[in-house]
């Protein structure tokens, strides 16, 4: 039987003993959400209203979730009483507030995104990357939310943002040097299905944001000092897609060739990571070493219906308790190496080389691709002026 203890500390009380709950967590959505539902006895006198208070979210003792009750529900019935809680974690703030008007120009990425955040109450900052570049160009409009600035301002340097579990704001990307946490079966009669540890398994492949030529432009506002504005044009080539399938993005004003092509590579790798996706169900929380599931971990999955034997990335898990299919996780696997690589750059690239054992073909076409994609880029790198087709 599974057995967690799942505690929600509000106001220094502690609430647990949950009818159901949903407790998300993903790096491509900007807040991590929770979702708790409690049966009251009718003999309950007054239920209280948590909304706005700071919640800690706790799994067997140890911390998942840090954020904010945004709404509490009562509900009366015959049969009794019906009390849920549904909150964000600290993000919310960011996404629901207004950045404030500032200047970040000539700032280090992380004190940038430290001055826009401090105001609005976020003071700890942790940068996870190889380099804490200077920003030359991001401007921040009014009315913009406060998510939306730090993620542009991030984005400029092929990065993230999010937070961890504890609430803390962290600026960088994936390290992609952490061993697997565990790995994953689903083998046919034929072989040990003793080893199967999974409930549920869905595989898509999507080339909707696949293309086969994207020429990224943009151009750098002309100084006082310049005789001339400068245009800056890069494209990158996909030789893994069959189909002719031609884009422009305008990206806007950048500093030089290298600002525009760190936000190239990012939208790139944004695009290939959709092109792949495999969730997967397991039941409990906790891996078989006892370590619960959290985004960020690598895992090692081997699924012969789908002829996978590879390392996949965690993008995003799901704690659910319910009373039709009790207590599960739900697993948001990527490829390996692709988001942020420019995080670390040398573990994201030995990351995209590694193979499975079957040879997953997902696998070795993401490497094949990255390899022939690298080399064509630098052939394809242009300086100068779109509209003379140079």
């Amino acid at each position: 039987m599974i057995e967690n203890e799942i505690v929600v500390e509000i106001d220094g009380s502690q609430h647990k003993n949950w009818k159901s709950y949903d407790i998300d967590s993903d790096f491509l959505i900007p807040a991590d959400s929770f979702n708790f539902e409690l049966g009251k006895s009718s003999n309950l006198e007054v239920l209280p209203n948590y909304s706005g208070k700071t919640a800690v979210v706790k799994i067997n003792g140890e911390t998942v979730l840090t954020g904010i009750v945004d709404t509490t529900h009562h509900t009366i019935s015959k049969s009794g009483r019906g009390f849920s809680l549904n909150g964000r974690d600290k993000a919310s703030i960011l996404v629901d507030c207004s950045a404030p008007i500032t200047n970040v120009q000539g700032l280090s990425l992380l004190d940038a995104v430290k001055k826009i955040v401090t105001p609005l109450g976020i003071k700890e900052v942790q940068l996870k990357a190889e380099k804490n570049p200077t920003l030359s160009k991001v401007d921040i409009d009014v009315g913009e939310s406060a998510w939306e600035a730090i993620m542009r301002c991030a984005n400029s340097a092929g990065l993230h943002c999010w937070f961890d579990h504890k609430g803390v704001l962290i600026v960088g990307g994936a390290d992609y040097a952490q061993p697997p946490v565990a790995t994953l079966y689903c083998v046919k009669e034929s072989g040990d299905t003793r080893k199967n540890n999974f409930v549920d398994a869905t595989l898509s492949y999507d080339v909707s944001q696949s293309y086969s030529e994207v020429t990224f432009l943009a151009q750098k506002h002309g100084k006082d000092s310049d005789n001339a504005k400068h245009d800056f044009k890069w494209v990158y080539k996909n030789e893994e897609m069959e189909l002719y399938k031609p884009k422009t993005i305008v990206l806007g004003d950048v500093e030089n060739l290298e600002a525009l092509m760190k936000q190239a590579k990012k939208q790139v790798s944004d695009w290939q990571l959709e092109s792949f996706s495999l969730t997967i169900i397991v039941p409990d929380h906790k891996t078989q070493d006892g370590t619960l599931w959290q985004a960020g971990q690598r895992v090692h999955v081997v699924c012969e219906e789908y002829d996978l034997d590879g390392i996949f990335f965690l993008i995003g898990r799901r704690f659910r308790l319910s009373r039709s299919g009790g207590t599960t996780t739900e697993l948001r696997l990527k490829l390996d190496g692709v988001w942020t690589p420019d995080a670390y750059q040398a573990k994201a690239e030995e990351a995209r080389k590694r193979k499975g054992k079957k040879g997953d073909k997902a696998s070795k076409a993401k490497t094949k691709k990255g390899k022939k994609g690298r080399k064509k880029k630098e052939q394809v790198e242009y300086v100068g002026s779109w509209e003379l087709g140079q």
